[in-house]
Formats: structure tokens, sequence, C-alpha cells
């Protein structure tokens, strides 16, 4: 009997992918858990209660409502974008897919690196050109010639995080202006981040730009476990991306529960804030530390680089040894590590660990 053979089915853009791993926690030791930049700040009892109230009487035994009208108004409100220039997206990643999986074969699709892993990602198994452009080795912005690179004749897209994972830095805001001139370019710029900066969102910049796309997300700021994003753009392209996002992509609970907090927001606001701050404690005294460098950031991590090739494996083998999980990369970034910017204690305790490895070494 022959043998069954997966490439007639499955396409080598797909067989040739890696999966996206995520670190997993050793289950008997209690983790120092870094890696995801999600928010690790828990709502208090009374806010929990008032939460549980407001979905108990959510009705999972019907689908869910895409077109409630109170979460409509309360989006339209919070950002200032009527219901008509935007769509929610089950996390950004499916809003990602949903822009990728609309372009025809010929758009070239360009990715600063490094930067989020899934641009490239879902790219490549939509069979789509993806173009990898280098950022600057001192200040990670983008090269300044991006401009000049631009071939008007050919049509582009460009993923733009602002601020940038993992490099915590915003891109020179000139340059994708210019970009965004170009009527043969789609820019999106991906702000999944900014609520931890003070940089301008381009969500103001959409009645100029209609080759603009914006995403947001909550996932950043407390709300990880909800999957919910937004994709906010002009009447063109937006009439476009409606065709093809898929129906009822949003569960019950979770349209429910955006709106619950959107009415709550001053909870958030709270604990963005508490990161921000120890971000600036974070920053200051890692910096301290001779084994590595540390970059400024907008978001709520921080990027450090061994400063010898030397520690990675002692370096590798305490992360381990404690249970310490934060963001390792590959591809010629093997001495960057990302750290999620954690509560004052957690904050501390790594400041500790990292104290205590630098005085070894």
């Amino acid at each position: 009997m022959s043998s069954f053979n997966i490439e007639n089915f499955i396409k080598d853009s797909v067989r040739e992918l890696k999966a996206y791993k995520v670190n997993e926690a050793d289950q008997h030791k209690k983790a120092l858990k870094l890696d995801a930049n999600e928010s690790n700040y828990i709502l208090g009892k009374n806010i929990k209660k008032k939460y549980a109230d407001y979905i108990k009487d959510t009705l999972i035994n019907l689908y869910p409502d895409p077109n409630s009208k109170n979460l409509l108004e309360s989006v339209e409100k919070f950002y200032g974008i009527p219901p008509k220039n935007f769509i929610f997206g089950n996390g950004s990643d499916e809003l990602i897919s949903i822009i990728l999986l609309s372009l025809k074969k010929d758009v070239t699709v360009n990715i600063p690196s490094p930067s989020f892993s899934m641009y490239e990602i879902i790219a490549k198994y939509n069979d789509l050109n993806a173009k990898i452009i280098k950022l600057n080795d001192e200040n990670f912005d983008l090269p300044d010639n991006i401009a000049l690179i631009d071939d008007k004749k050919l049509k582009n897209l460009y993923f733009f995080s602002y601020p940038n994972n993992p490099t915590g830095n915003h891109f020179n805001r000139k340059i994708i202006y210019g970009l965004l001139e170009n009527k043969n370019n789609l820019v999106v710029a991906d702000e999944a981040y900014i609520f931890f900066s003070d940089e301008k969102s381009f969500l103001h910049e959409l009645p100029k730009y209609e080759n603009l796309i914006v995403l947001k997300t909550f996932s950043k700021i407390g709300l990880a476990g909800l999957r919910f994003g937004l994709l906010f753009s002009g009447d063109k392209l937006i009439n476009e991306f409606k065709k093809i996002k898929l129906p009822y992509n949003i569960n019950s609970l979770t349209l429910s529960s955006i709106e619950f907090f959107l009415k709550n927001f001053d909870e958030f606001e709270k604990n963005i804030k508490k990161t921000v701050k120890q971000r600036k404690n974070l920053y200051e005294k890692l910096s301290t530390l001779p084994f590595i460098k540390v970059y400024r950031s907008d978001a709520n991590f921080l990027l450090i680089k061994l400063n010898d090739e030397k520690y990675k494996v002692k370096f590798d083998n305490f992360l381990n040894a404690n249970n310490i999980i934060i963001r390792n990369f590959t591809g010629g970034m093997e001495l960057y590590y990302r750290i999620t910017v954690g509560t004052e204690k957690e904050n501390k305790k790594l400041i500790d660990y990292f104290t205590e490895l630098s005085e070894s070494l």
C-alpha cells in the first residue's frame, strides 16, 4: 500500500514555514514570565465584580452580534472614527491576514527587520513576495533612502509596527508620509503599543490618505486573553476587507467584554501609567549592568543586547536555571533579548537576578 504524500495536498509555502513558537514555563516552578508583552496587572475585586455582572446575561446560545449598537458607539466615541471605517478582528493577527489575503500576487509586502514576525509568516503562506527592509543598526530606524528605493511603478504594501516590536522605537514619520504620498503604496501602521507612548496616532491621517490602514488592539494593556483587534481605513479599502472578513469572527463574550472595558477604561489608564513608570525604572537599573546594552523604548518592553557573545551560553543557562522567561531571537539577533515590563515586584526580582549574574561574570 502506498504511503500518504503530504506534498500532494499542502502547498510549498506552508510546508517551508516554521511554526510560531510560544515559550512555556516550567509548571513545577514559579516562573518570572516576561516574554509576551502582556500586562501583568490583574483587575481589582470591585471591577471584576462589575464585569461579571455585566456579562452574565450574554447569550452564548446565539451567534454573536458584530453590529452591536452599543459597542459600535463605544468604539466610535473612544477613537473618533465612524463605524463604517473600522472592522473587528480576532486579535491583530486575523486583521493582518485579512489585509494580505485581499492582495493581488504582484503586490510586494515590505517588512522591516527586526519587527513583528507574523507579517512575514502570513505573507509567505499567502504566496506573496515578502521583501525585508534592514533597519539601521544603531537606532533601528528605517533607512533614509527607503523613499528613493520605492519604485513608483511597482505596487507595495509596507508594515510599520509603531512603536516597533521588538525594538521599542518609533520610525521616522517623514519617511512614512513620503511612502503614503505614492498612491501605488499601501501603508499599515500597527499601533499595538502606542498606549505606552506620547507619539500621535496615525488615525487622524485617515481622511487625507486613502492608502493608509491603522491597526489597534487592547491586548498589551490587559485584555490579551480576549483576542480583539481593530482595523481602520478609508471607505474604499474597508469595503473590500469587509467582503472577506469571516462572519461571527468575534465571540459574544469578547464583544460584551470590550463594551464593558471601554466604559471603564480608567482602570487600564492607571496600569498604563504604572507600566511607563516601571519601564523608566527598569531601564535605569539595567543600564548600570556592564554585560548588557539596554535600548530606550516607547512600548511596554525593553530590548537588551549582550555586550559579548562569550556571555551567551552562561546567560541562557542562568535564565533556564531561574525559570526566567524573556524573548530571545534568532537570525543574526542571537545576542538580543526582549523583556516585558512587569509589575514593580517582578521588575525588582529581575533586577536582583541580573545583578547577581553580572557580579559572577
